[in-house]
């Protein structure tokens, strides 16, 4: 029970490796010594001793600040070890069940993983039949006889055990279903690990994305309403856009006198707009997000809605969106966005302008898309021989564009580039254009603003590979990138990538064995975090409803072939299916149970000999009554004490002969002339009502 409950904590990933060490030792010396333990596990002054180091951790912990539910789990976790160590007689085991539950419910809070449900099965089964020995040994040791529990563990009890454990566990599948779903923040303070990446804060310095493709760690999950997912050519997810750019760094610029960001209206629930509706088509993404540092949400190019379980959200000037205080958690949101952008012959017809943005004095060209610091000459030079004969401003970005796709080499580990006369995208273009995503998008943006196009550098994610098991796309740290945007005056915001894309796609890249084995758990993990995890108020409504219809449906069966198919459709629907089998389950277990409860009351009244139960019943009708807390030798005891003399002796010989067939150790013998001994006693002292006896 104590090695699943510390497995559950494990799973968390957030205690550190030299207390998962220490737990481990203590398990094996626990182990290895019970039974003949060394002086130091009876020392009650070693053992305070650890508990002070163990408490003085706790306190380091919280002041080095760390969340306090973080700070709790090192001391359960290091607290059971102290009590395994503990080998002076002690009555009860109960210290050890507590801390293990504590354990279990800190990891409930602490993580969604998929390994945490089967960790928890095994620990209720575990706890279940630890304290179901307890209590049998507690009760034979009281009777004298503690070998007598291995008689007691008999078939039908393991199996009525099982069967009571499932049917509680299916029965809470049912009400997790049917019950109002309420989320508690009360142990959540950084419960996860947010990703710190390069771009997702409104400063990064050039060459940052490089280290982070070198982590594979997962940050999305992308699957399509429709059916359709993008091409790993055609997939961007955009995270922020920087305008201001001094040739080694990228930021947001900050203006006086406005908000450097501002909440939009509407309820994340009920569907944000985030720009005008036109006619274009519409597709539809979930996207699940790990945790992020800066709360940044990832939504494709020109998204026009998005709706998700959050209240506010907020844009920053340059179009990044951010869920305020939700950096630490895993948030599913859904969006709607252009299925396409806008045609060649579109932007020819286009002039690429500086959008307008409002400021103290009115509507005004945002003319910080054009500002460049000083640079060579030579830069300038080399993108006007780029764009010489181009005849409209789509012409000019293309060819700028296409120049450094097909003359640069992709790189994710680029050489030092820049020193004290050049910065290094100065370095870059003047040299052998070897470099990795931002070096060709910050590129792109100084050649295209040195010829009046209004650009800017945007950081997110791109590529990614399709986990074909679970019919998503996979996005890690690996897949982030860096690319343009150029403003045209009808069009808005276009993307453009100078980034030559043969060695930056992962999809291109054959998977491995341990890669695909991967893409199962993954598959398994979104299943586990939409079924279970994110399972909210909307999908109860949407599960009730369907079986609410399946119900009506059933009850008005109709010769009519259009209704047959609706049943049919209603039928085949797998969350009310699912729901359906999932109750009726849940109600037969839940019978069975209830029957096998009963059959086994009756036995074990009837295994309960006449003549205590005579007993039991002349001290009843004098308000002496054994609760069902008290033990036998207890209620014995406590009898005595109200009927001293001869009633009390002859009760505590029926109680020790009671006991004693109980677990096999005599055959009931005279015991009518003890029995004749209590009744005179309760007669003779004509007790009255009494309160019961605990």
């Amino acid at each position: 029970m104590s090695l699943v409950a510390s497995g559950t904590l494990w799973a968390t990933q957030q205690l550190p490796p030299w207390i998962i060490a220490v737990q481990c030792l203590i398990f094996g010396v626990s182990f290895a010594t019970r039974h003949d333990p060394p002086a130091f596990r009876k020392s009650a002054i070693w053992l305070n001793v650890f508990m002070a180091g163990i408490t003085a951790l706790t306190i380091r912990s919280a002041l080095d600040g760390n969340p306090a539910v973080i700070s709790l789990a090192y001391f359960s976790a290091l607290s059971q070890g102290l009590q395994l160590l503990d080998a002076r007689p002690r009555k009860s085991e109960f210290v050890l069940v507590t801390l293990a539950l504590f354990q279990v419910i800190l990891a409930s809070n602490l993580t969604d993983s998929i390994l945490f449900p089967p960790l928890l099965l095994v620990f209720l089964a575990t706890v279940t039949w630890t304290l179901l020995l307890h209590t049998l040994a507690m009760e034979a040791t009281e009777a004298g006889d503690p070998a007598a529990v291995d008689a007691l563990i008999t078939p039908e009890l393991r199996r009525m055990t099982i069967v009571a454990t499932a049917g509680c566990l299916v029965l809470a599948a049912v009400l997790f279903v049917l019950f109002p779903r309420l989320e508690t923040k009360m142990f959540r303070a950084g419960s996860g690990r947010g990703l710190a990446l390069s771009g997702f804060s409104d400063r990064v310095a050039l060459g940052e994305v490089g280290k982070i493709r070198m982590d594979h760690s997962l940050v999305l999950r992308v699957e399509g309403l429709d059916d359709e997912l993008p091409s790993p050519e055609n997939a961007y997810w955009r995270g922020l856009a920087f305008d201001e750019f001094d040739g080694r760094n990228w930021s947001i610029s900050r203006a006086e006198n406005i908000a450097t960001r501002r909440a939009l209206s509407g309820v994340g629930r009920f569907g944000i707009e985030l720009r005008p509706r036109d006619e274009s088509i519409l597709v539809a993404q979930r996207i699940i997000r790990e945790p992020v540092t800066a709360g940044v949400l990832f939504v494709p190019n020109r998204v026009q809605r998005i709706e998700g379980s959050f209240q506010r959200l907020e844009r920053d000037r340059n179009g990044g969106l951010y869920l305020p205080g939700r950096g630490d958690e895993r948030i599913r949101y859904t969006i709607w966005a252009s299925a396409s952008q806008p045609s060649a012959e579109m932007l020819r017809r286009d002039r690429a302008r500086p959008p307008m943005e409002s400021s103290p004095g009115g509507k005004r060209p945002a003319l910080r898309y054009l500002q460049l610091s000083e640079l060579d000459p030579r830069v300038a030079a080399l993108a006007a021989r780029i764009v010489e004969g181009a005849e409209t401003d789509f012409d000019r970005v293309w060819r700028i564009q296409q120049s450094l796709r097909q003359n640069g080499r992709y790189t994710d580990s680029p050489p030092e580039l820049g020193d004290e006369m050049r910065t290094p995208i100065e370095a870059f273009l003047l040299g052998e254009l070897e470099g990795h995503c931002e070096y060709f998008a910050s590129a792109m943006v100084t050649l295209a603003r040195s010829q009046g196009l209004p650009s800017r550098l945007v950081n997110g994610f791109a590529g990614g590979v399709q986990n074909r098991l679970g019919g998503f796309i996979e996005v890690t740290q690996a897949d982030a990138h860096a690319w343009v945007e150029v403003h045209f005056e009808r069009a808005g915001w276009v993307r453009f990538d100078p980034t030559p894309a043969d060695l930056r796609l992962r999809a291109n890249q054959p998977l491995s064995l341990w890669a695909q084995l991967g893409q199962l758990g993954s598959a398994a993990e979104l299943w586990w975090f939409r079924r279970v995890v994110d399972f909210d108020s909307v999908d109860q409504v949407s599960a009730l409803r369907g079986l609410w219809l399946s119900w009506t449906r059933s009850r008005s069966a109709s010769a009519s072939s259009s209704n047959q198919r609706a049943r049919t459709r209603g039928s085949s629907d797998p969350t009310t299916r699912n729901a359906i089998l999932l109750l009726s389950g849940a109600l037969a277990l839940l019978a069975i149970c209830v029957v096998r409860w009963r059959r086994g009351r009756n036995i074990l009244d009837s295994k309960v000999p006449a003549y205590y139960r005579s007993a039991l019943g002349l001290l009843a009708r004098r308000g002496l009554v054994r609760t069902e807390t008290a033990s036998a030798h207890d209620f014995a005891r406590a009898v005595g004490e109200r009927l001293p003399g001869v009633g009390g002796d002859a009760f505590d010989e029926i109680t020790d002969r009671y006991l004693a067939e109980r677990f096999g150790q005599a055959e009931p013998s005279g015991i009518e002339t003890q029995l004749a001994a209590l009744e005179n006693a309760v007669n003779r002292m004509g007790l009255r009502n009494q309160p019961h006896i605990g």
